[in-house]
């Protein structure tokens, strides 16, 4: 009997999953045993089989069943194959937004009697903006800031509307990713902030760090968020929302990562396989297909980063590819 399907999405229709089950019971079954047990035609028994072959689920063997994959591997490769579809699809969606706002930051150039949204463009511009913002602000500044020397110049006006806000006796919050510890301390020195620990010091918990982050942003008083036009160049030019539907999910996202993110003052011992958090969300972010300008971004490095600590892991996992390097970290229970 075949039982509904809950393995569509991956590829196995029902007769497909069904013939699946039914080796995972019991590896040795032959073809007729399959055709009695389920009650399906041969035709359709073999076809499953030549669908669990193409998932790469099943090794052919003769004109057996085959040799099943093991489905920590198998099940789990297909399942980073849609992660990485979801990806490119969010990677879609993230230029057409940005095609879209360029198209209508030009609409409103032309038509500046029309208000169609609320932008800023040009640091100086975006600068004025934010400091009018947290002049205004009244409850607490949420804050994302990817550092590393790709930002580095942000960290100055980050760390400045920062201390802005502190003096009026708001509450800030922000998480920058855990480049920022790498950095030297002349940057530190650079942006007008406290070396660490000192600096660890002054924050206490209202500074913390993650190995990646998706973009700048600020939320206000969970009133007002303000988010780049382009994640690459978040000087160029920020759109104001203030919806309650997008500042719900901004601030629902800015909770569920200051929850996982770490301490500033707190060190981050490596894990059981030697790997930094860094290192793990490098291993998942390429796990999911990005680019090393993607990824560049994400984890707030250089291009040259990104590319050294690819080959540092593809030397620690013995792979010269990415697909050898996803295959190794999984075997071994890195990702």
């Amino acid at each position: 009997m075949v039982e509904k399907p809950t393995l569509q999405r991956l590829g196995l229709d029902g007769p497909t999953e069904a013939v699946y089950r039914a080796m995972i019971d019991d590896r040795r079954r032959h073809i007729d045993d399959l055709v009695d047990r389920l009650g399906l035609p041969e035709g359709e028994i073999k076809a499953a089989l030549d669908q669990l072959a193409k998932l790469d689920l099943l090794r052919p063997l003769g004109d057996g069943t085959g040799q099943l994959v093991d489905p920590h591997l198998g099940l789990k490769s297909l399942l980073l194959q849609r992660i990485s579809r979801i990806e490119d699809l969010l990677e879609e969606f993230e230029e057409d937004r940005s095609a879209v706002l360029t198209l209508l930051n030009r609409y409103d150039d032309l038509n500046p009697g029309d208000e169609a949204g609320d932008y800023a463009i040009g640091s100086d511009a975006v600068l004025d903006r934010l400091r009018g913002l947290a002049d205004r602000a009244t409850v607490e500044w949420a804050a994302f800031v990817p550092g590393g020397t790709g930002f580095a110049s942000l960290l100055a006006p980050a760390w400045s509307l920062e201390q802005r806000v502190r003096r009026r006796g708001v509450s800030t919050r922000t998480v920058y990713t855990d480049s920022i510890r790498n950095d030297a301390k002349m940057s530190r020195r650079d942006a007008g902030m406290p070396d660490h620990p000192a600096y660890g010091e002054e924050l206490g918990d209202r500074a913390r760090t993650v190995p990646s982050l998706p973009v700048h942003m600020v939320v206000i008083d969970r009133s007002v968020a303000v988010l780049p036009l382009d994640p690459d160049e978040p000087c160029k030019g920020v759109i104001q929302l203030s919806t309650p539907g997008a500042l719900a999910a901004l601030s629902t996202l800015f909770e569920s990562t200051w929850e996982r993110a770490v301490p500033l003052e707190t060190d981050i011992p490596p894990n059981e396989h030697g790997l930094t958090p860094q290192e793990r969300e490098l291993l998942r972010l390429l796990s999911h297909g990005l680019t090393d300008d993607v990824i560049r971004r994400r984890l707030g490095v250089s291009l040259r980063t990104v590319r050294r600590m690819v080959a540092d892991l593809f030397v620690s996992l013995g792979a010269d590819s990415r697909f050898a390097a996803g295959y190794q970290a999984a075997k071994r229970g890195w990702l």
